[in-house]
């Protein structure tokens, strides 16, 4: 097996590539749709920002590829890619996840009471937007961005990080990141400590399991109990 070579600088490459193949695609998408960029319909709005979620995670994918094929061993000798045979912890790893942020929600409700926007852009989105738009949204929220942060999160950060620090300075750190990179949405910063929580949480068990079949479970269960109580409210 091939020496590792990748590190931190291979993970802002991927995660800041993705944005912008992600920023392209969607001026692309307005342009060839001949929408008006600056007066954007609700279903027109969600519908790029699923675009757009799309290719920023095609282009992670293919650039974390390209990274292990080059710099490593790929992805299951790299990043603990592998099929948990064990399906009855995956299962609960994710109902865990929903629990998990139940309690984030219920316990940082003081905090949101005081705000008037105290959600995400993604879950305003969700109660605009229905039909294959909303489809679209479910998808990337809550199946694409679990799995494709926590390649990135778990996988390639946290491992980087792990070659030079302590587990648990590791995982302190990666769950920092993780919870700050989702300031890109100005909304996010009332709910800043559960996106540390979910990203320490993450962190320790894809330490404890020595792979990420678990934390994605975690983050999937997270993420989509989420988008569909937003839905059916």
């Amino acid at each position: 097996m091939r020496r590792v070579r990748w590190g931190m600088g291979d993970f802002f490459w991927v995660f800041f590539g993705g944005f912008g193949v992600a920023i392209v695609v969607t001026v692309v998408t307005i342009g060839i749709a001949g929408w008006d960029a600056d007066n954007l319909t609700d279903n027109q709005s969600t519908l790029l920002s699923g675009i757009g979620g799309i290719a920023q995670y095609g282009a992670f994918w293919g650039l974390l590829v390209m990274i292990l094929h080059h710099k490593g061993g790929g992805l299951v000798h790299d990043l603990g890619v592998t099929t948990d045979r064990e399906v009855g912890p995956i299962i609960g790893w994710f109902f865990a996840g929903a629990a998990l942020q139940f309690a984030i929600g219920i316990s940082l409700l003081p905090i949101t009471s005081l705000r008037d926007q105290d959600t995400q852009a993604i879950v305003e989105q969700i109660d605009r937007s229905s039909g294959l738009a909303l489809a679209l949204l479910v998808l990337t929220a809550g199946v694409l961005a679990p799995v494709f942060e926590e390649l990135l999160f778990r996988g390639l950060f946290l491992r980087a990080l792990l070659r030079r620090v302590p587990a648990a300075t590791a995982i302190v750190v990666s769950g920092s990141v993780f919870g700050a990179v989702h300031l890109f949405d100005p909304d996010a910063f009332v709910i800043l400590p559960g996106l540390v929580a979910i990203g320490l949480v993450s962190g320790w068990l894809a330490v404890a399991s020595r792979g990420i079949a678990r934390s994605v479970a975690l983050h999937m269960g997270f993420n989509l109990i989420t988008v569909l109580a937003q839905i059916a409210s």
